[in-house]
């Protein structure tokens, strides 16, 4: 028997509705249809699905582990959809280019310019008159500091970033958002490691917080939740240092 018959099989034997089994296990009675009818592409995302039918098989008194791990091979064996494509930063809008200056322009400006130095320096030989020019006085000499005995000044940084890495301990599902788009979205499978980057915050979903060792930027983020568990996490890069 499939999942769906299964829990079907279970509810029915109970003598209950659909209706009954809605209010008393608080779920939608159309998520309760459509995991019966394993029509899991009703709910919003893997995540939901794999929660909700873990919570109606132990209201039912079904073994769970055993229907949860049908499911995660019913849904490893879909491809993950593709991640979305994000723009290149190389993407950019062409700058036309402004016209090569005109030669005979640019050879006029250089006379031009070099005539004025000649003239400026005829008058100035030719005593201009300087007010209140003091007497010449002793040459000082002053020696210069030797090459590195100035100060060093510290390169400036790249600006902060963010890098998650997660390891999967089992078949888990997650999904990514760097900087609002969506990098990564499918199942990851035991010791499985990805590695994702960002600029200023990066976002990860999952439907079993156990299932995942996180890192960012090194540092360990310790355990996201328990076991099977729909968590959400965010990460934010920390403010560039002021020079």
């Amino acid at each position: 028997m499939s999942i769906g018959e299964r829990l079907r099989a279970a509810r029915e034997a109970r003598g209950l509705s659909l209706e009954e089994a809605a209010e008393q296990t608080r779920i939608k009675r159309v998520y309760l249809e459509a995991l019966e009818s394993e029509a899991f592409a009703a709910f919003p995302s893997p995540a939901h699905a794999r929660g909700f039918l873990r919570r109606y098989a132990r209201w039912l008194g079904l073994d769970e582990a055993a229907l949860l791990a049908e499911w995660d091979g019913l849904l490893a064996a879909v491809p993950p959809p593709r991640p979305a494509r994000m723009p290149s930063m190389f993407q950019l809008p062409r700058i036309p280019t402004r016209p090569a200056f005109p030669g005979w322009r640019l050879a006029s400006l250089g006379l031009a310019f070099a005539l004025a130095l000649v003239l400026i320096g005829l008058a100035w030989a030719h005593g201009l008159p300087r007010l209140g020019t003091p007497p010449p006085g002793p040459t000082l000499t002053r020696s210069l500091p030797s090459a590195g005995a100035g100060p060093t000044l510290s390169p400036v940084g790249p600006a902060p970033g963010l890098r998650l890495e997660a390891e999967a301990q089992e078949h888990v599902w997650v999904r990514i958002l760097a900087d609002g788009q969506v990098v990564y979205q499918g199942l990851l499978r035991p010791g499985e490691v990805r590695t994702w980057e960002a600029r200023e915050i990066i976002q990860l979903d999952t439907g079993n917080a156990a299932a995942l060792q996180v890192s960012v930027n090194g540092l360990p983020q310790g355990p996201l939740g328990g076991r099977g568990e729909i968590v959400r996490k965010t990460w934010r890069a920390p403010a560039a240092a002021s020079p």
